[in-house]
C-alpha cells in the first residue's frame, strides 16, 4: 500500500511539473482516438448501406412497342409497395430530358419523340424504398413492360464503394495507430528525461526498476482509458444526436455495441502501454 501511495506520488508530482506537456498529450490522444472510432462508423455504415441494394423511391417503367397501358396501369397500382404511378407520353420525356440536359445540348436538339417510348413513373412508399431491386423485377415482369430504369442514389454509390472505403479506413486506422503510438512514446520520453538525476538518485539508493518506472506506465494507463472513455463519450454522443435529429438513418448508422466499445478501450490502454514500455526501454538502454 505504501508503494502504491509513493508511485502515486511521483506520478503527480510529474504531471505537475509539465501540466501543458501532458494536457496536450492527452487531448491528443483523446482526437487520436476519436478519429479511430469516425473509421471505425464509416466502416460499419457502408457495411449497412451495402446490404441496403435499393435507395430512392421512384421508379421509370419503359413500355414496348403497342403496350396496353390500362393493363400496365393496373398490374403496376395492385402492388402495395406503390404509392404513385404517373402515365408520361414519349413527348413530355422529350421535354424532360430537354429541362435535364439543357435546351442548346446537341443530344436532344431536333430529337423526334418517335424514337423514345412511353413510360410510367412509379413512386414507392418510404417504407418500401430499401426493396427497391425485388420491385422493379416485378414490374418488369409486367406484360407490356420493356425495362425498369431508377437512380439508387449517393447511398448506392457509397455501398458500390465499400471496398474501396474499407481500404480507405484501413491506411487511415494505420496513421491512427502510428500517430498515438509516437503521442505516448514522446510524451513519456519527455517526462523521464525531465527527471533522469531524480532516478539515477534514486536508483543508486536502492529503488528497483519497477518502482521507479511505474509511475510512467501509470501515466500512459491514465492516457489511453481516460483518452479512450472521453472518445467514445464524444462519439456516441454525437452518433446519438443525429439518429435522434434524422430518424431516417437508423437503419444505416448503428451506435457501437458494449463489446466494440470495451474492445476500443482495452486497445487504447495496450496501446498506451506499449508506448510507455518503449520509452522506457530506449532510457534504460540509452
Amino acid at each position: 500500500m505504501i508503494r502504491v501511495y509513493s508511485i502515486l506520488k511521483l506520478l503527480f508530482r510529474g504531471l505537475r511539473r509539465r501540466p501543458l506537456g501532458s494536457l496536450f498529450a492527452f487531448v491528443a490522444w483523446w482526437f487520436a482516438l476519436c478519429q479511430l472510432i469516425l473509421v471505425i462508423h464509416a466502416v460499419n455504415l457502408a457495411g449497412q448501406v451495402k446490404e441496403v441494394r435499393g435507395t430512392t423511391s421512384t421508379l421509370i417503367a419503359y413500355l414496348g412497342p403497342s403496350p396496353d397501358t390500362r393493363a400496365v396501369r393496373a398490374g403496376v397500382s395492385l402492388m402495395e409497395e406503390v404509392r404513385d404511378v404517373v402515365f408520361i407520353p414519349r413527348q413530355e420525356g422529350v421535354e424532360r430530358l430537354r429541362k435535364w440536359m439543357g435546351e442548346d445540348n446537341p443530344l436532344v436538339e431536333g430529337l423526334d419523340p418517335a424514337v423514345l417510348p412511353d413510360a410510367f413513373e412509379i413512386t414507392l412508399k418510404p417504407a418500401y424504398a430499401g426493396r427497391i431491386d425485388d420491385i422493379a423485377g416485378r414490374v418488369r415482369a409486367i406484360p407490356g413492360v420493356d425495362d425498369v430504369r431508377y437512380d439508387r442514389g449517393i447511398l448506392g454509390y457509397i455501398a458500390d464503394s465499400y471496398h474501396e472505403i474499407l481500404a480507405a479506413a484501413g491506411a487511415v486506422a494505420l496513421v491512427v495507430v502510428v500517430s498515438l503510438s509516437l503521442v505516448i512514446f514522446l510524451s513519456i520520453r519527455v517526462s523521464i528525461v525531465t527527471r533522469r538525476q531524480e532516478i539515477e538518485v534514486m536508483h543508486s539508493l536502492g529503488a528497483p526498476r519497477s518502482f521507479l518506472y511505474a509511475p510512467y506506465l501509470t501515466e500512459a494507463l491514465l492516457y489511453g482509458a481516460g483518452g479512450a472513455l472521453l472518445a467514445l463519450l464524444a462519439t456516441e454522443g454525437a452518433t446519438a444526436y443525429i439518429l435522434g435529429r434524422v430518424p431516417a438513418l437508423h437503419s444505416i448508422l448503428k451506435p457501437l455495441q458494449a463489446a466494440e466499445m470495451a474492445s476500443i478501450v482495452a486497445f487504447s490502454v495496450l496501446l498506451s502501454l506499449l508506448g510507455a514500455y518503449l520509452a522506457i526501454k530506449k532510457s534504460i538502454d540509452g
